[in-house]
């Protein structure tokens, strides 16, 4: 193929890179939402922000195949064995300049994008967790205030419950 097939190429994986970077930065703004709806308990809010992210990350699982073919047009377009576009990196030392430089960019603003993605889940789940225990915490205690006297006692041996005056009359 020509160069103007790989120049092609690049063209359409560094779009496929930058609308990966959109939805990760769409994803980074809804967990940020999602950690100021902890913080204020909100569970109806929650429960809407979770259907959104699940169609963020639906969006960023079908961009991602968009990538992956784009790496392969690429490959092709490089005349590169097909094992050549398993990573963006291989694929990227391949090239010359100005394209390398480009791709690598995209790729590095991705890698930051993702980390401050998975840092802002990291700190949602701490919240979460946390939220847990003490929603779990709150529910022992109200059982412990309504459950009634134990059944056993601690020698193993089953407490008697005062009989009621007219059980005692029928006994006699």
């Amino acid at each position: 193929m020509s160069t103007s097939a790989q120049t092609l190429a690049v063209g359409r994986l560094l779009g496929a890179l930058g609308v990966v970077t959109g939805l990760q930065s769409e994803l980074a703004a809804l967990l940020n939402h999602e950690r100021q709806i902890l913080t204020a308990m909100s569970v109806e809010d929650l429960l809407k922000l979770d259907v959104q992210k699940e169609a963020v990350l639906e969006r960023v699982r079908v961009q991602a195949q968009t990538v992956k073919i784009c790496m392969q047009a690429l490959a092709q377009a490089m005349r590169l064995p097909e094992t050549e576009a398993s990573s963006l990196s291989r694929l990227t030392s391949h090239l010359k300049e100005p394209d390398r430089t480009r791709l690598r960019q995209a790729q590095e603003v991705l890698i930051a994008m993702t980390g401050a993605v998975w840092e802002q889940n990291r700190v949602n789940d701490r919240l979460i967790h946390g939220c847990l225990a003490y929603v779990t915490q709150f529910m022992n205690l109200l059982r412990s205030m309504l459950a009634g006297a134990p059944g056993y006692l601690p020698n193993g041996t089953i407490q008697e419950s005062p009989a009621s005056g007219r059980l005692l009359a029928l006994k006699g």
